[in-house]
């Protein structure tokens, strides 16, 4: 074993440098702009930039895979060019990404960028196998990226670690008041640039003439006391389940999808690290696994479709449930694939799952374009039944189309239902009057309330006691926010407090002599002296509420001024500026006040 030393240490960088000079000028090039971004703008991280922050991520995998790829063929300076491809790809997601904050990019934007990074972590797992296969060869490339992310991660955390434990000594020792966010970038630096570098340091090079298996007795004892035993108890909850369900003739909850599909991967997980040995060693759990696993899971896929697919049928394609079936299609595929082919090759599982990634990112059969046409037929269908009734839905049926209509809002998409509806829905239900530089206004947040009052549907009267549930809301959830840049003076006043309070709350705060209760059945807050208590008054809210129930759950900025109520009544006068409430206007016309927080200002 070389020794370890500063010139070893810096003899391997060299090294790794020399062999992926485009993979580490990438991530020091990506480490740098997250530095210079957190020095510039601590308060909205990568604000303007968050699709510049997300190809830089995108990158690292892309470019290592390619430079494995390139590796192992014959005249590797003719496949050069693949990066330069790579690169153009990056070039073009930045480019096509919105040139927003986190909160506004979109949501197909964000899966997108999820998307292709799986890919590109799939292509790592194969791109040096894909035009020669040997089977060990294979197995010790995929044991070698383990222990390279592994190794890679112990070291760089642990430099993190301590690097950040002397800056903090140096701070409290010296009283060097060193700035929050040199921690950060810090941590930016350790996970891009030592992570990176440490991780394709020892990567070894020619991966296709490793064919000597080496299973540790460690990575057995892994797999048989943990692996398997977790996918024991997966199998015995979902069989357990699958009689519930026979039993008691009922559909499958959604929730069982996920758990199908993760045994499925922790199986896929236990075959790739046994398939070198699974046919020698005597653990009959180990050398019967990849038969008796699959024909027990192929029962569980009938409740993996079953809970899909009904889903599907009753609330059309979402994305998540998109990539739910797409998982259990290519489960499905892999299983029988495993059981039945004569030369199985393990790098089918990559391959045919990067394949599938990435054609779902595109095309009338992507999951973009299939969900959003769901959803748009999804939407038809309901409405057209509620129209069909006078314009009185069920309460299942209001809350399908007021998810429909979030679900289109949040990917812009809202014009799509214009022929459905005979309106212009953007112009029409936009709030162009909220002009704060919240990402809420800038996006002009839509009411979906506000919406189905607008197109005359309303709920059945045989369900109208449900009305009770869909009440106003206003929150703030930063209360400093609301009244960002006024100020509130403090003259004439004695004493302030914020308070808070629920339907069912009793005593408030107490302010000086005073002690403040509030009485749900009047509305109001109730004042009484703590040394007189012929002393009470009562400051109604419900006129208040009244009045604020015409914007339903969002008030306009120039209008925020009728959040604020004053009293100047009997022995005492003050302010109330709400903040945050939420109050329900029930069919009765009577509003019940369940949650508020305000700020008071009092003068006895």
């Amino acid at each position: 074993m070389t020794p370890l030393s500063f010139n070893h240490i810096t003899q391997k960088a060299q090294k790794a440098f020399n062999r992926f000079p485009v993979v580490l000028l990438w991530v020091l090039f990506g480490t740098l702009f997250c530095i210079y971004k957190t020095d510039n703008n601590t308060d909205d991280l990568f604000d303007s930039s968050y699709g510049t922050f997300l190809t830089f991520i995108l990158g690292v995998s892309w470019l290592v895979a390619a430079q494995f790829f390139i590796e192992q063929q014959k005249n590797p300076k003719r496949w050069q060019a693949l990066k330069f491809v790579i690169v153009l790809f990056l070039l073009l997601f930045w480019w096509s990404f919105p040139n927003t904050a986190e909160t506004e990019a979109g949501p197909e934007s964000v899966a997108r960028f999820f998307i292709y990074l799986i890919a590109g972590h799939l292509f790592v797992f194969f791109a040096p196998f894909i035009q020669k296969w040997n089977k060990a060869a294979y197995w010790n490339y995929l044991k070698a990226i383990g222990k390279a992310i592994l190794r890679s991660g112990f070291f760089s955390g642990v430099l993190y670690i301590g690097l950040l434990l002397g800056l903090l000594a140096i701070d409290a020792l010296f009283d060097a008041r060193i700035k929050d966010v040199r921690f950060l970038q810090l941590f930016f630096f350790c996970l891009g640039v030592v992570n990176t570098w440490i991780y394709l340091s020892d990567f070894p090079k020619n991966v296709l003439d490793n064919n000597t298996i080496q299973f540790q007795k460690a990575l057995e004892v892994f797999v048989k006391y943990i692996l398997i035993p977790l996918v024991l108890l997966y199998l015995a909850i979902l069989y357990a389940y699958s009689f519930k369900i026979l039993l008691e003739w009922e559909l499958p909850k959604g929730w069982v999808s996920y758990l199908v599909t993760i045994l499925a991967f922790l199986g896929f997980l236990v075959q790739v690290i046994i398939n070198p040995i699974q046919k020698s060693i005597q653990a009959w759990t180990i050398n019967r696994f990849y038969s008796w696993f699959y024909w027990l899971l192929l029962p569980l896929l009938v409740l993996l479709y079953v809970a899909i697919l009904r889903r599907v049928f009753d609330y059309g394609i979402t994305e998540n449930r998109y990539f739910v079936l797409l998982l259990a299609l290519w489960i499905t595929a892999m299983c029988c694939y495993l059981l039945f082919a004569k030369n199985r090759r393990l790098i089918v599982l990559p391959i045919s799952l990067f394949l599938m990634t990435m054609c779902c990112s595109f095309g009338f059969w992507g999951v973009f374009k299939v969900s959003k046409n769901s959803q748009v037929r999804q939407f038809e269908k309901v409405y057209t039944s509620v129209v069909a009734n006078n314009n009185f839905g069920t309460s299942k049926e209001l809350k399908q189309l007021k998810s429909i209509l979030k679900y289109l809002d949040d990917r812009r998409m809202l014009s799509e239902l214009d022929p459905i509806t005979g309106i212009a829905m953007v112009p029409a239900f936009k709030d162009s009057t909220y002009q704060t530089d919240s990402y809420r206004s800038r996006y002009n947040w839509t009411d979906t309330r506000k919406i189905l009052d607008s197109l005359s549907i309303s709920l059945h009267p045989s369900e109208a006691s449900d009305r009770e549930n869909d009440g106003y809301t206003m929150y703030n959830y930063n209360s400093d926010y609301f009244f960002r840049g006024k100020s509130i003076s403090l003259t004439g006043y004695d004493y302030f407090a914020p308070i808070f309070w629920y339907e069912n709350s009793d005593t408030i705060t107490d302010m000086g002599d005073f002690k403040l209760t509030y009485d749900k059945r009047t509305l109001s807050l109730l004042f009484s002296s703590k040394t007189d208590t012929s002393i009470r008054q009562a400051v109604s809210l419900e006129q208040k509420l009244e009045a604020l129930t015409k914007y339903n759950s969002q008030i306009p900025e120039k209008n925020k001024h009728e959040m604020i109520l004053d009293f100047n009544e009997g022995v005492l006068s003050g302010k109330l500026i709400l903040t945050d409430i939420g109050y329900r206007k029930q069919q009765n016309d009577s509003i019940v006040l369940y949650r508020a927080h305000a700020y008071l200002f009092l003068k006895p």
